[in-house]
Protein backbone atom coordinates (compact mmCIF):
# COMPACT_ATOMS: atom_id res chain seq x y z
CA UNK A 1 0.00 0.00 0.00
CA UNK A 2 1.19 3.61 -0.51
CA UNK A 3 2.98 5.19 2.43
CA UNK A 4 1.39 8.60 1.82
CA UNK A 5 -1.29 10.09 -0.45
CA UNK A 6 -0.02 11.62 -3.62
CA UNK A 7 -1.46 13.83 -6.36
CA UNK A 8 -0.56 13.37 -10.03
CA UNK A 9 2.88 14.75 -10.67
CA UNK A 10 3.99 17.06 -13.52
CA UNK A 11 5.98 15.65 -16.42
CA UNK A 12 9.14 17.68 -15.78
CA UNK A 13 11.90 15.69 -14.08
CA UNK A 14 13.25 17.06 -10.83
CA UNK A 15 16.89 17.92 -10.58
CA UNK A 16 19.14 14.90 -10.10
CA UNK A 17 20.34 14.40 -6.57
CA UNK A 18 17.18 15.82 -4.98
CA UNK A 19 15.11 12.82 -3.97
CA UNK A 20 13.37 14.43 -1.02
CA UNK A 21 10.14 15.02 -2.96
CA UNK A 22 10.46 12.00 -5.21
CA UNK A 23 8.00 9.11 -5.25
CA UNK A 24 8.70 5.48 -6.05
CA UNK A 25 6.82 2.28 -6.82
CA UNK A 26 8.26 -1.15 -6.00
CA UNK A 27 6.79 -4.05 -7.98
CA UNK A 28 7.81 -7.55 -6.91
CA UNK A 29 6.05 -10.78 -6.02
CA UNK A 30 8.42 -11.50 -3.13
CA UNK A 31 7.38 -9.60 0.05
CA UNK A 32 10.90 -9.69 1.49
CA UNK A 33 12.34 -8.18 -1.68
CA UNK A 34 9.64 -5.49 -1.75
CA UNK A 35 10.31 -4.46 1.83
CA UNK A 36 14.08 -4.45 1.31
CA UNK A 37 13.92 -2.30 -1.83
CA UNK A 38 11.36 0.06 -0.26
CA UNK A 39 13.64 0.51 2.76
CA UNK A 40 16.62 1.27 0.50
CA UNK A 41 14.61 3.89 -1.38
CA UNK A 42 13.45 5.55 1.82
CA UNK A 43 17.05 5.63 3.04
CA UNK A 44 17.91 7.55 -0.14
CA UNK A 45 15.44 10.20 1.04
CA UNK A 46 12.43 9.42 -1.13
CA UNK A 47 9.30 11.17 0.02
CA UNK A 48 6.84 8.39 -0.83
CA UNK A 49 7.35 4.71 -1.59
CA UNK A 50 4.50 2.42 -2.68
CA UNK A 51 4.59 -1.36 -2.94
CA UNK A 52 2.55 -3.81 -5.04
CA UNK A 53 2.95 -7.54 -5.55
CA UNK A 54 1.22 -8.01 -8.91
CA UNK A 55 1.62 -6.67 -12.43
CA UNK A 56 -2.08 -5.80 -12.63
CA UNK A 57 -1.83 -3.74 -9.42
CA UNK A 58 1.26 -1.97 -10.75
CA UNK A 59 -0.58 -1.02 -13.94
CA UNK A 60 -3.48 0.43 -11.94
CA UNK A 61 -1.11 2.42 -9.71
CA UNK A 62 0.70 3.82 -12.74
CA UNK A 63 -2.58 4.72 -14.44
CA UNK A 64 -3.72 6.59 -11.33
CA UNK A 65 -0.54 8.35 -10.18
CA UNK A 66 2.86 9.52 -11.38
CA UNK A 67 6.04 8.00 -9.95
CA UNK A 68 9.56 9.33 -10.31
CA UNK A 69 11.09 5.85 -9.98
CA UNK A 70 9.77 2.33 -10.62
CA UNK A 71 11.81 -0.64 -9.38
CA UNK A 72 10.38 -3.85 -10.80
CA UNK A 73 11.24 -7.55 -10.59
CA UNK A 74 11.54 -9.47 -13.82
CA UNK A 75 9.59 -12.65 -12.94
CA UNK A 76 6.00 -13.03 -11.67
CA UNK A 77 5.38 -16.79 -11.88
CA UNK A 78 2.01 -16.70 -10.11
CA UNK A 79 0.63 -14.35 -12.79
CA UNK A 80 2.49 -15.95 -15.67
CA UNK A 81 3.95 -12.59 -16.64
CA UNK A 82 7.20 -10.65 -16.49
CA UNK A 83 8.43 -7.20 -15.63
CA UNK A 84 9.47 -6.89 -19.26
CA UNK A 85 5.88 -7.40 -20.38
CA UNK A 86 4.72 -4.73 -17.93
CA UNK A 87 7.28 -2.27 -19.28
CA UNK A 88 6.36 -3.04 -22.89
CA UNK A 89 2.67 -2.53 -22.11
CA UNK A 90 3.32 0.76 -20.34
CA UNK A 91 5.47 2.05 -23.22
CA UNK A 92 2.88 1.08 -25.83
CA UNK A 93 0.06 2.64 -23.85
CA UNK A 94 1.94 5.83 -23.10
CA UNK A 95 1.38 5.28 -19.36
CA UNK A 96 5.04 5.69 -18.40
CA UNK A 97 6.12 9.34 -18.70
CA UNK A 98 9.59 9.92 -20.06
CA UNK A 99 10.65 11.45 -16.72
CA UNK A 100 10.01 8.19 -14.84
CA UNK A 101 13.10 6.05 -14.19
CA UNK A 102 12.37 2.34 -14.66
CA UNK A 103 14.84 -0.07 -12.99
CA UNK A 104 14.60 -3.83 -13.60
CA UNK A 105 15.77 -6.32 -10.95
CA UNK A 106 16.80 -9.79 -12.07
CA UNK A 107 18.55 -12.89 -10.80
CA UNK A 108 20.51 -13.30 -14.03
CA UNK A 109 21.74 -11.11 -16.86
CA UNK A 110 21.61 -13.34 -19.94
CA UNK A 111 22.22 -11.92 -23.39
CA UNK A 112 18.51 -12.22 -24.20
CA UNK A 113 17.37 -10.39 -21.07
CA UNK A 114 19.80 -7.52 -21.58
CA UNK A 115 18.87 -7.24 -25.27
CA UNK A 116 15.16 -7.14 -24.44
CA UNK A 117 15.78 -4.48 -21.83
CA UNK A 118 17.61 -2.35 -24.37
CA UNK A 119 14.78 -2.87 -26.89
CA UNK A 120 12.27 -1.49 -24.38
CA UNK A 121 14.56 1.31 -23.18
CA UNK A 122 14.71 0.18 -19.58
CA UNK A 123 16.78 2.78 -17.73
CA UNK A 124 18.90 0.32 -15.80
CA UNK A 125 19.24 -3.39 -15.17
CA UNK A 126 20.47 -4.64 -11.79
CA UNK A 127 21.43 -8.22 -10.99
CA UNK A 128 20.75 -9.54 -7.49
CA UNK A 129 22.46 -9.45 -5.06
CA UNK A 130 23.29 -5.76 -5.19
CA UNK A 131 24.11 -3.03 -2.69
CA UNK A 132 21.93 -0.06 -1.77
CA UNK A 133 24.74 2.15 -3.03
CA UNK A 134 24.66 0.59 -6.50
CA UNK A 135 20.88 1.06 -6.69
CA UNK A 136 21.28 4.71 -5.68
CA UNK A 137 24.01 5.20 -8.32
CA UNK A 138 21.85 3.68 -11.07
CA UNK A 139 18.91 5.89 -10.18
CA UNK A 140 21.05 9.02 -10.07
CA UNK A 141 22.74 8.28 -13.40
CA UNK A 142 19.39 7.62 -15.03
CA UNK A 143 17.90 10.85 -13.63
CA UNK A 144 20.85 12.86 -14.94
CA UNK A 145 20.25 11.44 -18.42
CA UNK A 146 16.51 12.01 -18.14
CA UNK A 147 16.84 15.67 -17.19
CA UNK A 148 19.37 16.32 -19.95
CA UNK A 149 17.43 14.60 -22.74
CA UNK A 150 13.90 15.41 -21.65
CA UNK A 151 13.46 18.45 -23.96
CA UNK A 152 14.12 16.23 -27.00
CA UNK A 153 11.65 13.58 -25.90
CA UNK A 154 9.05 16.20 -25.01
CA UNK A 155 9.31 17.51 -28.57
CA UNK A 156 8.90 13.99 -29.94
CA UNK A 157 5.95 13.36 -27.60
CA UNK A 158 4.31 16.52 -28.97
CA UNK A 159 4.97 15.29 -32.52
CA UNK A 160 7.45 18.07 -33.23
CA UNK A 161 10.40 16.16 -34.70
CA UNK A 162 11.86 19.33 -36.26
CA UNK A 163 12.20 20.82 -32.79
CA UNK A 164 13.90 17.65 -31.51
CA UNK A 165 16.42 17.78 -34.37
CA UNK A 166 17.13 21.47 -33.76
CA UNK A 167 17.72 20.79 -30.05
CA UNK A 168 20.05 17.91 -30.92
CA UNK A 169 22.10 20.04 -33.28
CA UNK A 170 22.34 22.85 -30.74
CA UNK A 171 23.44 20.42 -28.04
CA UNK A 172 26.15 19.07 -30.35
CA UNK A 173 27.42 22.57 -31.19
CA UNK A 174 27.48 23.67 -27.55
CA UNK A 175 28.74 20.33 -26.19
CA UNK A 176 25.88 20.60 -23.73
CA UNK A 177 24.77 17.93 -21.24
CA UNK A 178 24.55 14.46 -22.78
CA UNK A 179 25.45 16.04 -26.13
CA UNK A 180 26.57 12.77 -27.69
CA UNK A 181 23.32 10.92 -26.96
CA UNK A 182 21.27 13.99 -27.90
CA UNK A 183 23.00 14.21 -31.28
CA UNK A 184 22.45 10.49 -31.83
CA UNK A 185 18.73 10.90 -31.19
CA UNK A 186 18.62 13.78 -33.66
CA UNK A 187 20.33 11.72 -36.36
CA UNK A 188 17.96 8.81 -35.76
CA UNK A 189 14.95 11.12 -36.07
CA UNK A 190 16.25 12.41 -39.42
CA UNK A 191 16.76 8.83 -40.56
CA UNK A 192 13.16 7.93 -39.63
CA UNK A 193 11.97 11.02 -41.54
CA UNK A 194 13.94 9.79 -44.59
CA UNK A 195 16.00 12.97 -44.69
CA UNK A 196 19.01 10.93 -45.60
CA UNK A 197 21.56 13.61 -46.51
CA UNK A 198 20.94 15.46 -43.25
CA UNK A 199 21.06 12.24 -41.22
CA UNK A 200 24.34 11.20 -42.81
CA UNK A 201 25.84 14.66 -42.22
CA UNK A 202 24.84 14.58 -38.54
CA UNK A 203 26.25 11.08 -38.03
CA UNK A 204 29.45 12.27 -39.74
CA UNK A 205 29.63 15.29 -37.42
CA UNK A 206 29.21 13.03 -34.39
CA UNK A 207 32.00 10.78 -35.64
CA UNK A 208 34.33 13.73 -36.12
CA UNK A 209 33.61 14.99 -32.60
CA UNK A 210 33.86 11.58 -30.94
CA UNK A 211 34.71 8.64 -33.23
CA UNK A 212 32.23 6.13 -31.85
CA UNK A 213 31.66 2.94 -33.89
CA UNK A 214 27.89 3.47 -33.75
CA UNK A 215 28.31 6.85 -35.48
CA UNK A 216 30.12 5.24 -38.40
CA UNK A 217 27.47 2.52 -38.45
CA UNK A 218 24.85 5.27 -38.56
CA UNK A 219 26.49 6.65 -41.69
CA UNK A 220 26.30 3.21 -43.32
CA UNK A 221 22.68 2.69 -42.28
CA UNK A 222 21.77 6.06 -43.77
CA UNK A 223 23.54 5.26 -47.03
CA UNK A 224 21.74 1.92 -47.21
CA UNK A 225 18.30 3.41 -46.52
CA UNK A 226 18.98 6.10 -49.11
CA UNK A 227 19.42 3.43 -51.79
CA UNK A 228 23.22 3.38 -51.98
CA UNK A 229 24.17 -0.15 -50.87
CA UNK A 230 27.60 -0.03 -52.57
CA UNK A 231 28.54 3.11 -50.59
CA UNK A 232 27.22 1.49 -47.42
CA UNK A 233 29.37 -1.58 -48.03
CA UNK A 234 32.50 0.56 -48.38
CA UNK A 235 31.71 2.30 -45.11
CA UNK A 236 31.00 -0.99 -43.35
CA UNK A 237 34.11 -2.74 -44.62
CA UNK A 238 36.27 0.13 -43.36
CA UNK A 239 34.45 0.03 -40.01
CA UNK A 240 34.96 -3.73 -39.67
CA UNK A 241 38.67 -3.39 -40.39
CA UNK A 242 38.88 -1.25 -37.25
CA UNK A 243 36.16 -3.06 -35.27
CA UNK A 244 36.24 -6.72 -36.39
CA UNK A 245 34.08 -7.89 -33.45
CA UNK A 246 31.21 -5.42 -33.92
CA UNK A 247 28.12 -7.62 -34.50
CA UNK A 248 25.77 -4.76 -35.44
CA UNK A 249 28.10 -3.88 -38.33
CA UNK A 250 27.83 -7.46 -39.63
CA UNK A 251 24.02 -7.20 -39.35
CA UNK A 252 23.95 -4.12 -41.57
CA UNK A 253 26.58 -5.50 -43.97
CA UNK A 254 24.45 -8.62 -44.41
CA UNK A 255 21.46 -6.42 -45.18
CA UNK A 256 23.46 -4.52 -47.83
CA UNK A 257 24.63 -7.76 -49.43
CA UNK A 258 21.05 -9.04 -49.43
CA UNK A 259 19.84 -5.92 -51.26
CA UNK A 260 22.59 -6.42 -53.84
CA UNK A 261 21.62 -10.05 -54.32
CA UNK A 262 24.89 -11.36 -52.87
CA UNK A 263 23.15 -14.12 -50.95
CA UNK A 264 26.09 -16.40 -50.24
CA UNK A 265 28.14 -13.46 -48.99
CA UNK A 266 25.20 -12.37 -46.83
CA UNK A 267 24.97 -15.87 -45.35
CA UNK A 268 28.67 -15.79 -44.41
CA UNK A 269 28.31 -12.30 -42.91
CA UNK A 270 25.25 -13.15 -40.82
CA UNK A 271 26.95 -16.35 -39.66
CA UNK A 272 29.85 -14.25 -38.37
CA UNK A 273 27.40 -12.11 -36.38
CA UNK A 274 25.89 -15.27 -34.86
CA UNK A 275 29.34 -16.56 -33.94
CA UNK A 276 30.03 -13.33 -32.06
CA UNK A 277 26.68 -13.45 -30.20
CA UNK A 278 25.42 -17.06 -30.21
CA UNK A 279 22.51 -16.30 -27.86
CA UNK A 280 21.11 -13.42 -29.94
CA UNK A 281 17.79 -14.74 -31.24
CA UNK A 282 17.36 -11.89 -33.72
CA UNK A 283 20.56 -12.89 -35.49
CA UNK A 284 19.77 -16.60 -35.34
CA UNK A 285 16.40 -15.85 -36.93
CA UNK A 286 17.78 -13.72 -39.75
CA UNK A 287 20.42 -16.31 -40.61
CA UNK A 288 17.84 -19.09 -40.49
CA UNK A 289 15.42 -17.20 -42.74
CA UNK A 290 18.05 -16.45 -45.36
CA UNK A 291 19.36 -20.04 -45.26
CA UNK A 292 15.81 -21.31 -45.80
CA UNK A 293 15.16 -19.19 -48.88
CA UNK A 294 18.61 -19.92 -50.28
CA UNK A 295 17.77 -23.62 -50.20
CA UNK A 296 19.82 -24.63 -47.12
CA UNK A 297 16.74 -26.10 -45.44
CA UNK A 298 18.44 -28.39 -42.91
CA UNK A 299 20.66 -25.61 -41.61
CA UNK A 300 17.68 -23.25 -41.57
CA UNK A 301 15.51 -25.58 -39.49
CA UNK A 302 18.30 -26.07 -36.95
CA UNK A 303 18.74 -22.29 -36.57
CA UNK A 304 15.02 -21.54 -36.43
CA UNK A 305 14.35 -24.28 -33.88
CA UNK A 306 17.15 -22.91 -31.73
CA UNK A 307 15.64 -19.43 -31.98
CA UNK A 308 12.28 -20.83 -30.89
CA UNK A 309 13.82 -22.70 -27.96
CA UNK A 310 15.70 -19.62 -26.78
CA UNK A 311 13.12 -16.93 -27.32
CA UNK A 312 9.59 -18.05 -28.19
CA UNK A 313 8.23 -15.81 -25.42
CA UNK A 314 10.64 -12.98 -26.15
CA UNK A 315 9.41 -9.73 -27.67
CA UNK A 316 12.21 -10.09 -30.21
CA UNK A 317 10.91 -13.43 -31.50
CA UNK A 318 9.60 -13.13 -35.05
CA UNK A 319 6.58 -15.23 -36.02
CA UNK A 320 8.08 -15.75 -39.48
CA UNK A 321 10.17 -18.46 -37.77
CA UNK A 322 6.98 -20.39 -37.03
CA UNK A 323 5.89 -20.07 -40.66
CA UNK A 324 9.13 -21.51 -42.00
CA UNK A 325 9.20 -24.30 -39.43
CA UNK A 326 5.60 -25.18 -40.32
CA UNK A 327 6.46 -25.19 -44.04
CA UNK A 328 9.36 -27.51 -43.28
CA UNK A 329 7.16 -29.77 -41.17
CA UNK A 330 4.67 -30.02 -44.06
CA UNK A 331 7.45 -30.87 -46.52
CA UNK A 332 8.80 -33.53 -44.14
CA UNK A 333 5.36 -34.99 -43.42
CA UNK A 334 5.44 -34.08 -39.70
CA UNK A 335 1.76 -33.23 -38.97
CA UNK A 336 2.12 -32.91 -35.20
CA UNK A 337 4.85 -30.30 -35.55
CA UNK A 338 2.87 -28.35 -38.14
CA UNK A 339 -0.16 -28.25 -35.83
CA UNK A 340 2.00 -27.08 -32.94
CA UNK A 341 3.35 -24.16 -34.95
CA UNK A 342 -0.12 -23.30 -36.23
CA UNK A 343 -1.49 -23.27 -32.68
CA UNK A 344 1.20 -20.79 -31.65
CA UNK A 345 0.43 -18.55 -34.65
CA UNK A 346 -3.27 -18.59 -33.77
CA UNK A 347 -2.49 -17.67 -30.18
CA UNK A 348 -0.43 -14.71 -31.35
CA UNK A 349 -3.15 -13.62 -33.75
CA UNK A 350 -5.74 -13.68 -30.96
CA UNK A 351 -3.50 -11.33 -28.99
CA UNK A 352 -3.01 -9.05 -32.05
CA UNK A 353 -6.14 -9.44 -34.22
CA UNK A 354 -5.41 -6.32 -36.30
CA UNK A 355 -1.95 -7.50 -37.40
CA UNK A 356 -2.25 -8.19 -41.16
CA UNK A 357 1.12 -9.92 -41.26
CA UNK A 358 0.11 -12.39 -38.54
CA UNK A 359 -3.23 -12.97 -40.26
CA UNK A 360 -1.42 -13.78 -43.51
CA UNK A 361 0.93 -16.17 -41.70
CA UNK A 362 -1.89 -17.98 -39.92
CA UNK A 363 -4.07 -18.38 -43.01
CA UNK A 364 -1.19 -19.78 -45.06
CA UNK A 365 -0.24 -22.42 -42.51
CA UNK A 366 -3.91 -23.21 -41.85
CA UNK A 367 -4.20 -24.03 -45.57
CA UNK A 368 -1.41 -26.59 -45.20
CA UNK A 369 -3.11 -28.00 -42.11
CA UNK A 370 -6.44 -28.39 -43.93
CA UNK A 371 -4.73 -30.14 -46.85
CA UNK A 372 -2.91 -32.41 -44.41
CA UNK A 373 -6.25 -33.35 -42.82
CA UNK A 374 -7.93 -33.97 -46.17
CA UNK A 375 -10.04 -30.79 -46.17
CA UNK A 376 -9.12 -29.81 -49.73
CA UNK A 377 -11.89 -27.23 -50.21
CA UNK A 378 -10.93 -25.28 -47.09
CA UNK A 379 -7.27 -25.32 -48.13
CA UNK A 380 -8.19 -24.13 -51.63
CA UNK A 381 -10.28 -21.25 -50.25
CA UNK A 382 -7.44 -19.98 -48.04
CA UNK A 383 -4.94 -20.22 -50.91
CA UNK A 384 -7.37 -18.28 -53.12
CA UNK A 385 -7.58 -15.52 -50.48
CA UNK A 386 -3.79 -15.34 -50.30
CA UNK A 387 -3.55 -15.04 -54.08
CA UNK A 388 -5.98 -12.10 -54.15
CA UNK A 389 -3.51 -10.13 -51.99
CA UNK A 390 -0.59 -10.32 -54.42
CA UNK A 391 -1.34 -6.86 -55.81
CA UNK A 392 -1.70 -5.17 -52.42
CA UNK A 393 1.07 -2.80 -51.22
CA UNK A 394 1.36 -4.71 -47.93
CA UNK A 395 2.08 -7.96 -49.79
CA UNK A 396 5.87 -7.85 -49.76
CA UNK A 397 8.81 -10.05 -50.76
CA UNK A 398 8.49 -12.05 -47.54
CA UNK A 399 4.84 -12.79 -48.32
CA UNK A 400 5.76 -13.77 -51.88
CA UNK A 401 8.47 -16.18 -50.76
CA UNK A 402 6.22 -17.81 -48.16
CA UNK A 403 3.36 -18.24 -50.61
CA UNK A 404 5.67 -19.69 -53.26
CA UNK A 405 7.06 -22.21 -50.77
CA UNK A 406 3.55 -23.31 -49.84
CA UNK A 407 2.30 -23.50 -53.43
CA UNK A 408 5.33 -25.49 -54.55
CA UNK A 409 5.01 -27.99 -51.68
CA UNK A 410 1.26 -28.40 -52.20
CA UNK A 411 1.61 -28.89 -55.95
CA UNK A 412 4.51 -31.31 -55.43
CA UNK A 413 2.14 -33.42 -53.31
CA UNK A 414 -0.47 -33.39 -56.07
CA UNK A 415 -2.83 -31.04 -54.23
CA UNK A 416 -4.91 -29.16 -56.81
CA UNK A 417 -5.40 -26.01 -54.71
CA UNK A 418 -4.14 -23.45 -57.23
CA UNK A 419 -7.00 -22.78 -59.61
CA UNK A 420 -5.09 -20.26 -61.72
CA UNK A 421 -1.40 -20.98 -62.10
CA UNK A 422 -0.87 -17.57 -63.70
CA UNK A 423 -0.46 -16.47 -60.07
CA UNK A 424 3.13 -17.71 -60.32
CA UNK A 425 3.78 -15.36 -63.24
CA UNK A 426 2.19 -12.44 -61.38
CA UNK A 427 4.49 -13.01 -58.40
CA UNK A 428 7.51 -13.30 -60.66
CA UNK A 429 6.72 -10.13 -62.60
CA UNK A 430 6.15 -8.13 -59.45
CA UNK A 431 9.11 -9.25 -57.36
CA UNK A 432 11.82 -10.26 -59.85
CA UNK A 433 13.51 -6.85 -59.79
CA UNK A 434 16.93 -8.32 -60.61
CA UNK A 435 18.43 -11.64 -61.65
CA UNK A 436 19.36 -12.33 -58.02
CA UNK A 437 15.82 -11.65 -56.80
CA UNK A 438 14.44 -13.87 -59.55
CA UNK A 439 16.73 -16.67 -58.39
CA UNK A 440 15.62 -16.19 -54.79
CA UNK A 441 12.00 -16.57 -55.89
CA UNK A 442 12.92 -19.67 -57.88
CA UNK A 443 14.67 -21.15 -54.81
CA UNK A 444 11.51 -20.65 -52.77
CA UNK A 445 9.54 -22.65 -55.36
CA UNK A 446 12.21 -25.33 -55.77
CA UNK A 447 9.90 -28.13 -54.56
CA UNK A 448 8.10 -27.86 -57.92
CA UNK A 449 10.60 -27.19 -60.70
CA UNK A 450 8.04 -25.97 -63.32
CA UNK A 451 7.18 -23.08 -60.97
CA UNK A 452 10.86 -22.27 -60.49
CA UNK A 453 11.39 -22.15 -64.26
CA UNK A 454 8.39 -19.86 -64.76
CA UNK A 455 9.77 -17.48 -62.16
CA UNK A 456 13.12 -17.34 -63.96
CA UNK A 457 11.33 -16.63 -67.24
CA UNK A 458 9.35 -13.85 -65.55
CA UNK A 459 12.61 -12.21 -64.55
CA UNK A 460 13.88 -12.36 -68.13
CA UNK A 461 10.58 -10.91 -69.33
CA UNK A 462 10.84 -7.97 -66.92
CA UNK A 463 14.37 -7.18 -68.07
CA UNK A 464 13.10 -6.93 -71.67
CA UNK A 465 10.02 -4.88 -70.71
CA UNK A 466 12.11 -2.35 -68.78
CA UNK A 467 15.39 -2.07 -70.67
CA UNK A 468 13.82 -1.60 -74.12
CA UNK A 469 11.92 1.64 -73.30
CA UNK A 470 14.80 2.96 -71.19
CA UNK A 471 17.05 2.69 -74.26
CA UNK A 472 14.34 4.31 -76.39
CA UNK A 473 14.20 7.26 -73.99
CA UNK A 474 17.91 7.83 -74.55
CA UNK A 475 17.29 7.80 -78.32
CA UNK A 476 14.86 10.71 -78.27
CA UNK A 477 11.62 8.81 -77.59
CA UNK A 478 11.17 9.87 -73.96
CA UNK A 479 7.39 10.42 -74.03
CA UNK A 480 6.66 7.04 -75.64
CA UNK A 481 9.17 5.31 -73.35
CA UNK A 482 7.60 6.83 -70.25
CA UNK A 483 4.11 5.79 -71.31
CA UNK A 484 5.31 2.23 -71.91
CA UNK A 485 7.16 2.07 -68.58
CA UNK A 486 4.16 3.37 -66.65
CA UNK A 487 1.92 0.83 -68.40
CA UNK A 488 4.36 -1.93 -67.42
CA UNK A 489 4.63 -0.63 -63.86
CA UNK A 490 0.86 -0.49 -63.42
CA UNK A 491 0.41 -3.91 -64.98
CA UNK A 492 3.12 -5.73 -63.03
CA UNK A 493 3.66 -3.55 -59.91
CA UNK A 494 7.37 -4.26 -60.34
CA UNK A 495 9.45 -1.84 -58.27
CA UNK A 496 12.20 -1.67 -60.88
CA UNK A 497 9.67 -0.66 -63.54
CA UNK A 498 8.26 1.99 -61.19
CA UNK A 499 11.69 3.43 -60.46
CA UNK A 500 12.71 3.31 -64.13
CA UNK A 501 9.61 5.34 -65.05
CA UNK A 502 10.46 7.87 -62.36
CA UNK A 503 14.09 8.18 -63.52
CA UNK A 504 13.04 8.71 -67.15
CA UNK A 505 10.59 11.39 -66.03
CA UNK A 506 13.24 13.17 -63.95
CA UNK A 507 15.80 13.12 -66.73
CA UNK A 508 13.60 13.97 -69.74
CA UNK A 509 10.78 16.03 -68.17
CA UNK A 510 11.38 18.90 -70.60
CA UNK A 511 10.72 16.58 -73.54
CA UNK A 512 7.53 15.03 -72.12
CA UNK A 513 4.13 16.68 -72.64
CA UNK A 514 2.05 17.11 -69.46
CA UNK A 515 5.02 16.09 -67.32
CA UNK A 516 3.31 17.25 -64.12
CA UNK A 517 0.36 14.91 -64.71
CA UNK A 518 2.77 12.02 -65.28
CA UNK A 519 4.68 13.04 -62.15
CA UNK A 520 1.58 12.62 -59.97
CA UNK A 521 0.81 9.24 -61.52
CA UNK A 522 4.33 7.92 -61.03
CA UNK A 523 4.59 9.27 -57.49
CA UNK A 524 1.46 7.33 -56.51
CA UNK A 525 3.08 4.18 -57.86
CA UNK A 526 6.33 4.91 -56.03
CA UNK A 527 4.57 5.41 -52.74
CA UNK A 528 2.75 2.08 -53.00
CA UNK A 529 5.22 -0.12 -54.89
CA UNK A 530 8.55 1.69 -55.28
CA UNK A 531 11.97 0.35 -54.40
CA UNK A 532 11.92 1.70 -50.84
CA UNK A 533 8.85 -0.47 -50.08
CA UNK A 534 10.11 -3.54 -51.91
CA UNK A 535 13.65 -3.96 -50.64
CA UNK A 536 14.30 -7.55 -49.62
CA UNK A 537 14.24 -7.83 -45.84
CA UNK A 538 14.57 -10.62 -43.30
CA UNK A 539 11.92 -10.54 -40.62
CA UNK A 540 9.57 -7.88 -39.36
CA UNK A 541 10.41 -4.45 -40.80
CA UNK A 542 8.67 -2.78 -37.86
CA UNK A 543 11.27 -3.91 -35.31
CA UNK A 544 14.04 -1.53 -34.27
CA UNK A 545 16.86 -1.75 -36.84
CA UNK A 546 20.21 -3.12 -35.78
CA UNK A 547 22.37 -0.26 -34.55
CA UNK A 548 19.36 2.03 -34.02
CA UNK A 549 18.02 3.49 -30.79
CA UNK A 550 14.56 3.58 -29.27
CA UNK A 551 12.83 6.90 -30.02
CA UNK A 552 9.99 6.49 -27.56
CA UNK A 553 6.98 8.36 -29.00
CA UNK A 554 8.07 7.86 -32.63
CA UNK A 555 8.42 4.12 -32.02
CA UNK A 556 5.02 3.89 -30.36
CA UNK A 557 3.47 5.55 -33.40
CA UNK A 558 4.73 2.78 -35.69
CA UNK A 559 4.61 -0.19 -33.32
CA UNK A 560 2.95 -3.34 -34.63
Amino acid sequence: MPDAPRSPQPTVARSPGDLRKASALVVDGNPTTRMTVAGQLRTMGMHSVSQVSRIADARRELERSHFDVVVCGDEFPKEGGTGQELLDDLRRSGLLPYATVFIMLTNEATYLKVAEAAESSVDSYIVRPYSAGSLNDRIEQARIRKVALQPLYQALEAQRPEEAVALARQRLRDRGPQWLQAARIGAEVLLRLERFEEAEALFQAIGQADPKPWARLGVARTQLDAGAPHRAMETLQALLEDEPDYPEAYDVLGRAQLELGQFQAALATLEKAVQLTPMAIGRLQRLGMLAYFCGNRDQAVELLERSTYLGLDSKMFDSECLVLLALSAFARNQPAQLERHLAELRKRLRANPADLRLQRFTDLIAALSFEQQGHREKATNLIAIACTQIGEPHFDMEAALNLLCALAELTHRGADVLKDDKVIDRIGRRFATSKAMGELLANAASAHEPFAERLRRSQDEMVWLIERPVKAAGNGEAATALEELVRTAEGTLNARAVESAWLVLQRYAAEIPEAERWQERVERLREAYGTARNKPALGDRRLRPSGGVNLGPMDRATAP
